[in-house]
């Protein structure tokens, strides 16, 4: 028996997060990417920086969950009336579904992280995200959630109107999710010649730079900055936003929306 959705709305985000924690809380600590200083303490685990990021894991991603319901499910099912027959009608194999959904999945997430840099009004929201002065598995959930709905809506949209299959749609979505915290973590990865391929913790950190120009915008494909003269091997220094910018949960919540809270694009 299914639980009724205002229930769901609850623990379904609390899963998912508590999963993610599950899988990569460990791997950090065995292989980390960025070893302590000498001397320097250790973060403590109630730190103020993951309380809140955990307040986003949780309370943030209940708030994206009845957002995500509201907007997302009424736009969806009316995007799938505007798909053209023949694609709703034609069946390809499960793999070009899925390859083709990746692609476009891809595209249309690096289209839209350009323009939340190059766009006041999304660099404010998409600022958040970028306010994490460490980047782990926990920093991935550190995003505002209207523009969770609007980079879902981005992501998303091409994927109903041009057809692709509920199946490969799905599995597109869960491996992109996976990968969102992948490349947050702190986790040591070396693929050596074909880091050019896939998306590692590396190449996403260097996006985060507080020092260097924004690069490395795509979430899985390494290759898409290549195409688009964004791509870069430096390694990441220092991580956060140069203006001042709230820390606690509800003020990064809020600075968006505030006027003294506008600040400068990377």
């Amino acid at each position: 028996m299914l639980l009724p959705v205002d229930i769901e709305w609850v623990w379904r985000p609390l899963v998912h997060a508590a999963l993610i924690g599950c899988l990569f809380a460990p791997l950090e600590w065995l292989l980390p990417e960025r070893e302590p200083e000498p001397g320097a303490e250790p973060e403590p685990l109630a730190s103020p920086r993951r309380r809140t990021d955990a307040a986003f894991a949780t309370i943030g991603a209940v708030l994206t969950e009845i957002a995500l319901f509201l907007v997302l499910g009424w736009t969806l099912a009316q995007a799938g009336r505007w798909t053209p027959e023949a694609l709703v009608t034609w069946e390809p194999p499960l793999w070009l579904s899925l390859a083709a959904g990746l692609l476009i999945f891809e595209l249309a997430g690096y289209a839209y992280h350009r323009a939340a840099h190059a766009l006041p009004l999304l660099w404010r929201l998409h600022r958040v995200h970028h306010s994490a002065p460490r980047m782990d598995w926990l920093a991935s959930f550190r995003q505002h959630p209207v523009e969770i709905v609007l980079v879902t809506l981005a992501q998303n949209l091409p994927l109903v109107l041009l057809g692709i299959p509920l199946g490969a749609h799905a599995l597109v979505v869960v491996l992109l999710t996976v990968n969102t915290a992948f490349v947050h973590s702190d986790l040591r990865v070396n693929l050596g010649p074909l880091r050019g391929l896939v998306a590692t913790p590396r190449f996403h950190h260097r996006h985060h730079d507080r020092a260097g120009a924004p690069r490395n915008f795509a979430a899985l494909l390494p290759a898409i900055d290549l195409l688009f003269g964004t791509y870069s091997d430096e390694r990441a220094t220092d991580f956060g936003v140069d203006e001042p910018t709230p820390t606690s949960f509800w003020g990064l919540l809020a600075s968006p929306f505030g006027r003294r809270q506008r600040g400068a694009l990377r």
